[in-house]
């Protein structure tokens, strides 16, 4: 079986863009939209001569800006992130300093905390970018952080705090968490007692808690050996669990033992009492079939967890069949009750990693509502940015950038929150192939 992340949209482009030229555009650019969005994704430089060898998740970084003002598109631009590893093969500089223990490709996550723009992967320290993203090197938040760190951070949009948290295969402990403050200082640091070294891509966060999930996708020494660049493998025999936390750690963990599944990412979690309700996208199973193929043999669903400590449970409530993935909310209620989600929407079996559109769900009313991009085209994640004048979760915009097979190019797609299902207030074309990534973030201008 060919390797489905090397083929369509999937596949790596070679080339690095600079476009400051206004790019053309269908309808018109909202004028809130003042700023710039980046996005990052798997684009590996070199592609193994053994397509089994490639995984997805391991593939290097790279950066796509789009950036926004005046109700125009300005300029696309697209740039690798230089990790030390990366830097020795383009034969360039590679980035300063400190040293760390592993060398992650930055390819998950980019976010701006503290005045910094980072490139977040897994398996190593951030990267901070310049403002043209053609420079990078090793942020360890004034060598407080001296481990992976994660590429979904979460920051709580009242405190500013931002929560970082990574495994550290070569533990213990294996998890450790981080609070940052504001201005990028680090506050408080948890350690995390871990059997073994587990898959740990996303945690929730609550307004005074952090979720953390132990499940059985457990890192594998030999397969790091073999230089598989996604070194776990699914073993449900070592057991489930779910633990509660306060985000400074001074309560020690609570677990709850759950049935074997694996979670990718967490819609957002809140404190319902001494309950934390926590909504994810989960597996049934995950690197559960040979390299070079999907994650998993099942596609994954949106599911409810309440979590009880006091009963010592979790119910499970599945929120739809349809598989979806790459989830948002409006950050304005990352870690306080939300009523809306923003998911891409993937394709039933048996091809059901590929994109499809998007959908919005309520999760008041139990709607949801889908956008379908048309023929040919497949959206990737949907990234919610409130209007000027929103007082609600879906008072804004929804940006998300589609591939258009018919051209063999992208568009970043502008939808009004409101009026989910289309047409797009704007679609601006691009010059270039964004290909399928994971996540990105809205950057507003002077921020």
């Amino acid at each position: 079986m060919p390797n489905p992340y090397l083929e369509g949209n999937f596949a790596p482009v070679s080339i690095e863009r600079t476009d400051d030229h206004e790019l053309p555009t269908d309808g018109v650019v909202p004028p809130d939209l003042d700023g710039r969005l980046l996005r990052n994704g798997p684009n590996p430089v070199v592609v193994p001569a053994d397509p089994d060898d490639y995984d997805w998740w391991g593939g290097d970084g790279m950066v796509h800006g789009i950036t926004l003002r005046g109700s125009k598109a300005l300029g696309y631009a697209n740039r690798w992130v230089r990790t030390r590893r990366l830097a020795e093969v383009l034969g360039t500089e590679p980035p300063p300093g400190p040293a760390e223990p592993v060398d992650g490709p930055a390819n998950h996550h980019v976010v701006r905390h503290g005045g910094v723009t980072l490139a977040l992967g897994g398996t190593g320290l951030p990267l901070a970018l310049s403002g043209n993203l053609e420079r990078a090197r090793l942020h360890d938040f004034d060598a407080m952080v001296a481990t992976p760190v994660a590429g979904h951070p979460k920051l709580d949009p009242v405190t500013g705090e931002l929560v970082v948290f990574g495994v550290d295969v070569f533990g213990p402990p294996f998890l450790r968490t981080h609070v940052v403050d504001p201005g990028g200082a680090v506050t408080a640091t948890v350690e995390v007692d871990l059997p073994r070294a587990v898959l740990v891509p996303d945690l929730g966060v609550t307004a005074t808690r952090v979720v953390i999930f132990d499940l059985p996708v457990v890192f594998d020494l030999g397969l790091a050996a073999a230089g598989r660049s996604s070194p776990y493998r699914w073993m449900p025999e070592a057991g489930a669990r779910i633990g509660i936390a306060t985000r400074r750690g001074n309560d020690g963990v609570r677990w709850i033992g759950v049935d074997p599944s694996a979670v990718s990412h967490v819609v957002n979690a809140f404190d319902d009492g001494d309950r934390v309700v926590c909504d994810v996208v989960r597996y049934d199973s995950a690197l559960d079939l040979p390299s070079g193929g999907p994650m998993s043999s099942r596609p994954p669903v949106l599911v409810r967890w309440t979590v009880d400590p006091t009963a010592n449970r979790v119910v499970e409530e599945q929120l739809d069949d349809l598989p979806v993935e790459l989830p948002r909310i409006d950050p304005a209620v990352v870690g306080r009750p939300h009523r809306f989600a923003y998911c891409q929407e993937l394709s039933p079996l048996p091809q059901w990693w590929q994109p499809r559109g998007l959908v919005r769900y309520d999760l008041v009313r139990g709607e949801a509502t889908r956008f379908d991009p048309g023929p040919y085209r497949a959206a990737s994640e949907p990234v919610f940015v409130r209007g000027a004048d929103g007082h609600a979760e879906d008072e804004g915009w929804v940006l998300t950038v589609v591939y258009d097979a018919a051209r063999g190019a992208s568009d970043l797609v502008i939808l009004d929150a409101t009026s989910f299902a289309g047409p797009p207030v704007a679609t601006v074309h691009l010059p270039a192939r964004v290909p399928f990534g994971f996540h990105g973030s809205w950057l507003p201008a002077g921020e």
